[in-house]
């Protein structure tokens, strides 16, 4: 008894997994009938049709299975580069009589929140920094022709004085920028608070150009970027859990794309002159195009010192 139910075991696995082929073979033969610009081979359906007919008889064989095999490679290889995976994955399914959302339509609400978000954070740091970098533009002035005393300034000079002290506080998280008086315990000089303000802001400027901005556009970009390759995939059926790992890793790399031409680069294309942000998006957008050159920059180098150390090698 013991022998019997050891060999029945493993004869039951091999029926589901036949089964399963030929559930997924019915999957693609549904795929090919709803493409206009495929056919259906007769040979391949009747072959499937077959196989279901025969499994749970006593008359399959080692023909019928290789038969089912074989309709199940044409039909994969009718199909490519749409794949069960890439099906299962784009279309909905049906589940304990329900159906179920697919995967890529999960996908898709997450990226498509994810890049409003951070559209909205980058033009808030956008107008953040144009305000503070006209307050401090129209701040610009001779400061030891100052007056002592603030309230004999010129009205505009108080007023975009008094803003660039509320700018400051926002990134103090709410504090005032105040500075200790000196030891003879007289107060700051109206003057030297000023100068400080005005250090203070152009300090966050500089910052927020060179490293918030180009890695927040960079970001946008590498979100957009996954948005369209996300809407192509879905419209071919060819989208698979496994490119998510892809898409996040692209998140990442569209981020240091960003920095990276925040550091490096001050494109100027002939007449047309690109900003460092559209440059930082462009970047993150296409990360390829950016890791090409830095690529051929490393290379140029290398050949350089390679050419270098033959010439100094060599005899005179």
């Amino acid at each position: 008894m013991g022998n019997d139910s050891t060999n029945i075991e493993p004869e039951k696995a091999s029926r589901t997994s036949l089964k399963v082929l030929i559930k997924e073979g019915y999957e693609m033969l549904e795929y090919v009938a709803r493409h206009g610009e495929m056919s259906i081979d007769p040979r391949v359906a009747a072959g499937i049709h077959q196989a279901r007919q025969r499994v749970d008889s006593k008359q399959w064989n080692v023909d019928d299975e290789t038969l089912l095999l074989q309709c199940y490679d044409q039909l994969a290889k009718q199909i490519y580069p749409v794949t069960l995976e890439s099906l299962k994955a784009v279309k909905p399914q049906l589940k304990e009589s329900k159906w179920t959302e697919p995967n890529a339509a999960k996908v898709i609400t997450w990226y498509r929140r994810y890049t409003v978000f951070t559209l909205i954070v980058v033009l808030t740091i956008q107008m953040y920094y144009l305000f503070g970098h006209t307050l401090t533009q129209a701040l610009t002035v001779d400061i030891q022709s100052l007056n002592d005393d603030p309230t004999q300034w010129d009205p505009a000079l108080q007023a975009n004085y008094q803003l660039l002290s509320y700018w400051n506080q926002i990134w103090l998280m709410g504090q005032k920028l105040a500075l200790e008086p000196d030891p003879s315990g007289k107060s700051v000089d109206p003057s030297v608070l000023f100068s400080a303000q005005l250090t203070a802001a152009a300090s966050v400027l500089q910052m927020l150009q060179n490293y918030v901005l180009p890695l927040m556009y960079g970001l946008l970009g590498a979100f957009i970027f996954v948005l369209r390759s996300l809407l192509y995939q879905v419209r071919t059926l060819t989208y698979t859990a496994s490119r998510e790992v892809g898409y996040r890793l692209r998140l990442t790399l569209g981020c240091l794309a960003g920095m990276i031409t925040g550091w490096l680069m001050k494109p100027d294309f002939g007449e047309m002159a690109l900003s460092p942000m559209a440059i930082a998006f462009l970047s993150g957008y296409s990360i390829e195009v950016l890791f090409t050159l830095l690529d051929r920059m490393i290379d140029q180098v290398r050949q350089t010192q390679t050419t270098s150390s033959a010439s100094s090698r060599s005899p005179d």
